[in-house]
């Protein structure tokens, strides 16, 4: 069982440590021997988050904690996905789902489609669905570790390998949280070369394609479609808004470009 070294500071002098270690599989290993169940790795299931799992398990982490947001939303597949994992490494992916009061509060008040009227109500939909039960894993680490990539959008590409965000926990308080992206710096064609060299399993929904239509990034059931050869990444994702949003305005909210602010 991992357990957390005492008396670590969440500072810049540990974050100069960490950047010496190239290796991504090696800097997670690093992370969860200093933090134990205090680190996470958290995936929504796609290219990157499936290689990480892979990566910190190769590197002798053998029952790394590995979560994911389930907004109830979630294409079939995900799930499926999901145990996939959970089977061929012998983990369990802790499913953090939103409050079902939260939930039937909003539905109540806007109506089951809230996220078609307009982009502030989409943003409060990913609030309750996504971001609160994100924030309530964070409350329990010190380690926050994503698969975010540099070539995921413009704003990704300004986001630290290792940062240290100002996370405001449930009780009002923040603290120093690390946040950690092990392959900023890959490329998709990269991680996909990694996940299929290594035998990982994948999303079925990446690996489809019809006349060059696929999917590209991958949300709830409702809020994402396949983009043709010609569009963005992220232009499948709340497709309605295109005419008014480019791809760094097409977030859910978890992952804010200031990671000055709190998470």
């Amino acid at each position: 069982m991992l357990k957390k070294m005492n008396n670590i500071s969440i500072d810049q002098k540990l974050v100069d440590k960490l950047e010496e270690i190239s290796d991504p599989g090696e800097l997670m290993a690093e992370l969860f021997r200093m933090f134990g169940r205090r680190a996470a790795i958290g995936t929504s299931g796609q290219w990157t988050g499936v290689a990480l799992i892979d990566m910190v398990i190769r590197a002798g982490i053998s029952t790394p904690r590995v979560y994911t947001v389930d907004t109830l939303r979630l294409f079939p597949e995900t799930y499926d996905l999901f145990r996939e994992l959970e089977k061929k490494y012998n983990i369990n992916i802790e499913k953090a789902a939103p409050d079902f009061d939260a939930v039937s509060k909003m539905v109540r008040n806007h109506g089951e489609m809230i996220f078609f009227d307009s982009k502030a109500k989409q943003e409060y939909c990913c609030k309750i669905r996504k971001v609160n039960p994100n924030d309530k894993v964070l409350d329990t680490l010190d380690v926050w570790i994503t698969g975010l990539r540099a070539d995921q959008s413009n704003a990704r590409s300004q986001i630290k390998r290792v940062d240290i965000v100002q996370h405001k926990q449930q009780d009002g308080k923040e603290r120093p949280l690390l946040k950690v992206t092990p392959l900023i710096a890959w490329t998709e064609e990269k991680v996909m070369k990694y996940v299929r060299d290594n035998n990982v399993p994948i999303h079925k929904l990446l690996e489809m394609e019809r006349d060059g239509w696929h999917y590209a990034s991958l949300g709830c059931i409702i809020c994402t479609t396949p983009i043709s050869p010609h569009e963005t990444r992220r232009a499948g994702r709340w497709r309605w808004f295109n005419h008014q949003l480019d791809d760094d305005h097409k977030e859910c909210g978890l992952h804010l470009t200031d990671t000055k602010k709190s998470s």
